[in-house]
């Protein structure tokens, strides 16, 4: 077995192990209960607690498509199945949908990350993208986990359905109408994420926002940016603002998406908050 094919199922046995810890996790819960006893031994009532079983089912079926695509012993899984070397390596695994379908009964889609390895003069390994399985599990009424079958495989579910973005006119940042703020955005995301500048000089006083550290990037420029009103709030010195940054590495290059609250004060617009998700608006029920 060469080094690098070793490395390959060391990583994967690592994934594998760190699922196996998250179950651990999520299925003490479920086996906790309240004892209270007296002197007759009064019966045990049992706490309601939050259903966890979708999740557990979940990464339990990422576990088992890890094992199956590394050839492992399925018997765990399942006394019935045996291994199946499928020939491919895994880096990654995830369950991208759970749906019940019955009391303890789950499908579940499984996104695994995997490379093949290609023999010839000199070995080496191919990345062949996301591959989708289904895997039935069952969870029993003692909590206990078990999959209906070997997985199969199945077409990329559809992603989940998005939320309209509050800032949804991105222009350049040469755009006259907002070329302004994209040269003070320029200065922040050059400090905040290269160093080179205080962040402060381009915060509003107290925002609490800190560079980076160590910082990652080399150089960090404007790619697109949009501002609005802040949704919910009628306040004309605060303005949303959308950017998207193309910050440079030693190792290549970046896009990354922000969220920003700018505030106007003394006549210019300084960086209040740097939130931590792009805004959405509320859906109408």
């Amino acid at each position: 077995m060469s080094a690098r094919y070793s490395w390959f199922r060391a990583r994967a046995l690592s994934t594998a192990l760190g699922i196996a810890v998250f179950l651990g996790a999520a299925c003490g819960p479920v086996a906790l209960y309240l004892a209270v006893t007296d002197d007759e031994r009064s019966a045990v009532p049992q706490i309601q607690l939050p259903d966890h079983r979708a999740g557990v089912a979940g990464e339990f079926a990422s576990l088992f498509v890890a094992a199956f695509l590394r050839g492992d012993d399925l018997t765990f899984f399942n006394p019935a199945l045996r291994a199946n070397e499928s020939g491919l390596l895994v880096e990654r695994v995830a369950a991208v949908r759970t749906t019940e379908r019955g009391e303890g009964l789950f499908d579940v889609i499984v996104a695994a990350d995997a490379v093949e390895f290609v023999a010839g003069s000199e070995e080496q390994f191919r990345p062949i993208g996301l591959l989708f399985y289904a895997v039935g599990v069952n969870v029993d009424r003692n909590g206990n986990l078990g999959v209906l079958g070997l997985p199969s495989t199945v077409a990329q579910p559809d992603p989940a359905e998005g939320y309209p973005m509050a800032i949804t006119d991105l222009r350049l940042p040469t755009s006259p109408e907002v070329a302004g703020l994209a040269q003070t955005l320029d200065g922040f995301f050059a400090a905040y994420l290269t160093g080179a500048a205080d962040v402060a000089l381009f915060s509003a006083p107290n925002a609490g926002i800190d560079a980076v550290r160590p910082a990652p990037f080399g150089q960090a420029k404007i790619f697109e940016l949009g501002w609005g009103p802040v949704p919910g709030i009628d306040e004309p010195t605060l303005r949303l603002a959308r950017v998207v940054v193309d910050a440079v590495s030693t190792s290549g290059q970046q896009r990354l998406e922000y969220s920003i609250v700018m505030a106007e004060r003394d006549g210019r617009w300084e960086v209040s908050q740097l939130l931590n998700a792009p805004v959405v608006l509320k859906q109408e029920t």
